[in-house]
């Protein structure tokens, strides 16, 4: 059994984030002048003003929790985010390119960090965005871009705020077989299904928002607690 490393995103309130981080959540994530609208979008000066009461939280509790920042757009937008917010993660989720992820990657060295990419959901997009056809193939040209983890998500840019998209496991398996980084799997996922999705393909990682929310950007924590309850209860944490 693979240990399964949790994401859960779209926190827009302090109080989520320090139950998180007291609960050992592993990322932390904030969406941040996202192009597309959607509930959980936060302005930069805000994502700061979390960012900043995030490190002062976890350092008071000692914790290891990483930050991560969602976003898209132009290379150049999105190495400017970075050097004014500094996560641990960059999660490319919009019409990103392979030379996209190159180029972040090298202007963003200097912070240290890391890039999720998302694997498109249509043939058209991985075309586009890869130059290649195929989801295996797809990854394995953004792995060689630079990117440090994959996401196979049942959301992209044209359903972005949907609540009833679900992870497609096939998927998630061909890009998983297809790399050598690691996989985070999302869409669906709340504390009724997690552990048939551990069950089902054992992912590397998982990226909830929705699955533990009680309103567009109010998380539950009794529905977090229960994601990392059961989690740890299947030797995944």
């Amino acid at each position: 059994m693979r240990d399964v490393k949790i994401k859960i995103c779209g926190l827009m309130r302090e109080e989520d984030v320090e139950f998180c981080i007291r609960n050992r959540v592993d990322i932390i994530g904030f969406v941040v002048d996202y192009p597309v609208t959607v509930p959980w979008n936060l302005d930069r000066e805000r994502a700061k003003e979390l960012i900043d009461f995030f490190r002062k939280c976890a350092a008071e509790n000692g914790s290891d929790s990483e930050v991560s920042i969602v976003s898209g757009g132009s290379s150049e937008s999105l190495t400017e985010l970075v050097h004014f917010l500094e996560p641990d993660y960059l999660q490319m989720h919009y019409k990103e390119t392979a030379d996209d992820i190159s180029t972040v990657k090298k202007a963003v060295a200097d912070v240290g960090t890391k890039l999720i990419k998302t694997i498109p959901n249509s043939a058209d997009e991985i075309k586009r965005q890869s130059g290649e056809e195929g989801f295996g193939a797809c990854g394995r040209t953004f792995e060689e871009a630079g990117a440090d983890i994959l996401l196979v998500d049942a959301r992209g840019p044209e359903n972005a705020a949907s609540r009833s998209s679900f992870l497609d496991a096939e998927l998630y398996k061909e890009v998983r077989d297809a790399v050598s980084i690691p996989v985070m799997a999302a869409g669906g996922i709340t504390p009724d299904n997690i552990e048939k999705v551990i069950q089902d393909i054992n992912p590397d990682m998982v990226d909830i928002m929705t699955g533990v929310e009680e309103s567009f950007g109010v998380k539950s924590h009794d529905k977090i607690e229960q994601i990392i309850n059961l989690v740890k209860m299947r030797g995944g944490k």
